[in-house]
């Protein structure tokens, strides 16, 4: 799966996304931090939500995308 790292208003983290959320009423995280639209700015700034990175790198060992 790929992910899109986006800034949230609500808690002022980065968390990740599924790059496949292009339009939803509420953004989902991999953390399952769910944000709507409108408090959702489209840029990788802020500090990385921890829970997001682990079930990233989680999906990634899973699917040994991470090796290239």
């Amino acid at each position: 799966m790929t992910y899109v790292w986006w800034h949230s208003g609500y808690d002022r983290l980065c968390h990740a996304f599924s790059a496949q959320q292009a339009s939803a009423a509420y953004f989902e995280a991999a953390c399952a931090h769910s944000v709507p639209p409108d408090r959702v700015v489209r840029a990788a700034r802020g500090t990385l939500c921890v829970p997001c990175l682990v079930e990233v790198g989680s999906a990634m060992e899973a699917d040994h995308s991470w090796r290239g």
